[in-house]
């Protein structure tokens, strides 16, 4: 008798699944060329307490040490969902600074849980930190990071238009 494979652990029925990124059916996702089903998947949830998730995906080309996935790509998820948590609460941001610390290795294929937080706002920074948890409860990455909320010139200067 076959096995039948787990049922996924996320999203949960209460979640909705959100865009935060107002332009993102033109050009997807910040993470741009990295977001693909062999690089890294990203999908966006806000929980009932209004807070952003993030359901990340590794592909095999998201590979670094042979089995594992690249930090860089890591980092990536943690920056873009970190950034997404700003845009839903209507805060056009750009990252400004962001401290990693990587936990334990992720494997290539694996499915990530990126739980966000909102910490504060100070003048034009937004601080936010979040955590990279698998299926098994485990922390694997960590990140905390300001963002600068770009202001109506640097919006249209870099994004073309405003937010």
């Amino acid at each position: 008798m076959k096995s039948k494979a787990p049922a996924a652990r996320w999203p949960l029925p209460d979640w909705e699944k959100v865009q935060p990124f107002p332009f993102a059916t033109a050009r997807g996702a910040f993470a741009g060329m990295t977001q693909s089903e062999d690089r890294i998947e990203l999908e966006y949830y806000r929980r009932h307490d209004g807070s952003l998730v993030a359901i990340a995906k590794f592909g095999s080309l998201s590979e670094g040490a042979p089995g594992l996935v690249h930090g860089g790509a890591i980092l990536t998820a943690l920056d873009e969902a970190l950034g997404a948590a700003a845009w839903l609460l209507e805060r056009p941001v750009m990252t400004a600074r962001l401290t990693t610390e990587f936990r334990k290795g992720v494997p290539v294929g694996a499915t990530m849980l990126v739980e966000t937080r909102f910490i504060r706002e100070r003048h034009r920074l937004v601080l936010l930190e979040g955590t990279m948890t698998g299926d098994d409860g485990q922390v694997y990455a960590y990140a905390d990071g300001r963002f600068m909320v770009l202001a109506e010139a640097d919006q249209k200067r870099i994004l073309g238009r405003l937010a």
